[in-house]
């Protein structure tokens, strides 16, 4: 088989494989044009519909509500407390207080006492809990079997050696502080209700059909998780959404005299123009570059069943950009906000990082009346740290280069002058005051690394 590499336009061509008419040969032909690199996400992922997902093996699926659950374990405590004390006795009278509960009354009540330790202190709400705890321990009282302390036979026979004795309980305080300490995270298992149901089933004797039918049962649940990115495909293996198909149509596709229709489009759709006329417009344009009808040089009548599907065809086209744009974050904002728009445009024209910190207060101003949105505002800034990276990054022009000259040849008295008249206002007449922020900038990293370097000017310092 002849192998043909070529290059992906979009994500389409790496996970979509041609139509050849044999799903077989189609795979293997398609599979043999990949690169290295599209060819490993070819084969980790998979297509449902136009969202792309990977199945990951192995991992036991944690839901929504296992991770909130773990708010009343005993290592949450010790993180969130920091004392080992205070943790153990939390956890004691959280399971006295919650001991009829089931695992979201635990939640809540885990997340209250928190919320008041955060508030009122450790002390005094842990007092509060232990008093709970004896009145509810009074009002169902039952006999327990105390904790018995084993001690190994050696401790009788020899009399100079202390043994400590510690609880079960104090013993796993110990072992999952060492487990939490530093950065380490502990994981703990949480109570599965839908296991327990099965347990309660085969233990009260139920038949193997009931058994088959509760197991299917159980199958079925947690085929898919609440949270709604994960699909969860059985026990041990969950999927997990990677992206979308790129749509099948784009920009590219239309006709060389119809390029320059896409780029329009997207300039109107920022710009706020209706739909309809956007359409209207387009609609012309695409009628005077491919003509059904009309007549020629020579007055003949000509109908062209071509121009007609070519007029189609870039209709379908610029309806995937319109849709595209429609869900590009960025192009709805400015068609939709006016003012992102306006302070977008003024960072993306600037020449000057001063410009584009003139135009992030602004912006703040603006979000602090409501004009911009957080999501908004945002993204204003990730526009601005572009813009300024740009702009750092451009070559310095004539008179930044000269001046940077005479920095890195100037003596002592010379330099002394230069700090003197690169600060503030003190030599307006200086060139320094003529270019932009981000050149001067480099100027005075220039200067200070001068400085540095001669010990006498470092003294004065």
């Amino acid at each position: 088989m002849t192998s043909t590499i070529y290059t992906n336009r979009s994500n389409r061509n790496i996970f979509i494989p041609r139509d050849t008419g044999s799903p077989h040969d189609g795979l293997m032909a398609h599979i043999s044009g990949l690169g290295q690199m599209a060819r490993l996400d070819f084969e980790r992922c998979a297509v449902a519909g136009e969202v792309i997902y990977a199945i990951e093996g192995d991992a036991l699926p944690v839901s929504q509500q296992d991770e909130e659950a773990r708010v009343g374990t005993l290592a949450y405590a010790l993180k969130k407390l920091g004392n080992p004390e205070d943790a153990a006795e939390f956890v004691r009278c959280l399971n006295a207080i919650c001991e009829e509960g089931d695992a979201r009354y635990r939640q809540v009540a885990a997340s209250h006492y928190f919320n008041e330790i955060a508030v009122r202190g450790t002390s005094e709400v842990l007092k509060e809990m232990a008093l709970l705890a004896m009145q509810i321990a009074s009002l169902h009282p039952i006999l327990e079997a105390a904790e018995t302390e084993f001690e190994s036979a050696d401790a009788t026979d020899d009399g100079d050696h202390s043994f400590d004795r510690k609880s079960l309980f104090d013993q796993e305080v110990e072992a999952i502080s060492r487990m939490i300490r530093g950065r380490r995270k502990s994981a703990c298992f949480v109570h599965d209700e839908i296991t327990e149901w099965v347990n309660d089933l085969e233990a009260s004797g139920a038949s193997l059909e009931e058994l088959d039918d509760a197991f299917a049962y159980a199958d079925a649940l947690e085929q898919y998780d609440e949270g709604g990115a994960i699909i969860t495909m059985s026990s041990h293996d969950r999927t997990v959404a990677c992206g979308r198909i790129d749509p099948e149509l784009a920009a590219e596709d239309l006709p060389e005299r119809a390029q320059h229709l896409a780029a329009e489009l997207r300039r109107a759709y920022v710009n706020g123009v209706w739909l309809e006329e956007m359409w209207d417009d387009l609609s012309a344009q695409i009628e005077v570059l491919f003509p059904v009808a009309g007549k020629t040089e020579t007055h003949a009548r000509f109908y062209s069943h071509a121009n007609r599907e070519l007029q189609s065809f870039c209709r379908e086209v610029l309806e995937a950009v319109l849709a595209e744009c429609q869900s590009d974050f960025h192009l709805s904002a400015l068609r939709g906000n006016r003012a992102y728009r306006e302070f977008h445009k003024a960072i993306r024209g600037a020449a000057d990082t001063k410009v584009v910190g003139e135009a992030m207060k602004q912006a703040f101003a603006a979000r602090t009346t409501g004009k911009l949105s957080l999501k908004h505002f945002t993204a204003l800034k990730t526009a601005a740290m572009l813009q300024r990276e740009r702009l750092q990054a451009q070559p310095l022009s004539a008179t930044a280069s000269q001046l940077l000259n005479e920095v890195r040849t100037a003596s002592n008295a010379k330099l002394r002058y230069l700090s003197w008249a690169f600060y503030g206002s003190n030599q307006p007449s200086h060139p320094v005051h003529r270019i932009s922020t981000q050149e001067r900038s480099a100027l005075w990293g220039e200067l200070n690394a001068r400085k540095q370097e001669t010990p006498a000017l470092r003294k004065a310092a």
